[in-house]
């Protein structure tokens, strides 16, 4: 699947004034709130990973999955190749032993306060992200042939929410936070 995404830094006014709106237009079970935890990986043998190319590890309530993304070059917003595989519950260790023995090594750990909504077709992420701020995420999984519509639906949520002039970020908070360590 092809993941398009858009994702704009927001105010704390922004934020309060953006999840009224949500809550107000979705129903409550289409509404999610969690911690996550993201650990990113590199690659002892391919130095794209952490580039192009993410996997990372997310922890959160609902359980653990692997997140592997490869970027798409795209015109304004951030398309990449996405595949999750769901972790068993107490086979988190083997996965860090496994990605370990494989040449990968923890880089960047990014932890979030996600509350999640499905509007229009998207999931709609207002994240506050340790050490970064608030960001909304405007997220379609979609095949191949469906990316342009993709651009669309993502543009007329940011429209809804009143963020259609703000600028898209195309960085992850990964690469987000690691140029803060710089």
């Amino acid at each position: 699947m092809i993941e398009v995404e858009a994702k704009v830094a927001i105010s704390e006014e922004e934020r309060s004034k953006i999840l009224e709106m949500l809550r107000d237009l979705c129903p409550l079970e289409r509404i999610h709130e969690e911690e996550e935890e993201d650990l990113f990986f590199v690659s002892s043998y391919d130095p794209s990973f952490g580039a192009d190319k993410t996997l990372k590890l997310r922890r959160s309530s609902s359980g653990a999955k692997l997140i592997f993304k490869s970027r798409r070059a795209a015109e304004g917003l951030k398309e990449n190749l996405e595949v999750e595989v769901g972790i068993k519950k107490g086979d988190e260790g083997n996965m860090l032993r496994l990605l370990r023995g494989l040449g990968f090594r923890e880089s960047v750990i990014v932890r979030k306060r996600r509350t999640s909504f499905r509007f229009n077709g998207c999931a709609v992420n207002v994240d506050e992200v340790m050490g970064l701020g608030s960001f909304l995420e405007v997220e379609v999984l979609v095949d191949e042939n469906d990316v342009e519509k993709a651009h669309y639906r993502i543009a007329s949520v940011l429209s809804a929410l009143g963020l259609s002039h703000k600028k898209v970020i195309l960085k992850s908070y990964a690469e987000m936070l690691a140029a803060q360590e710089v």
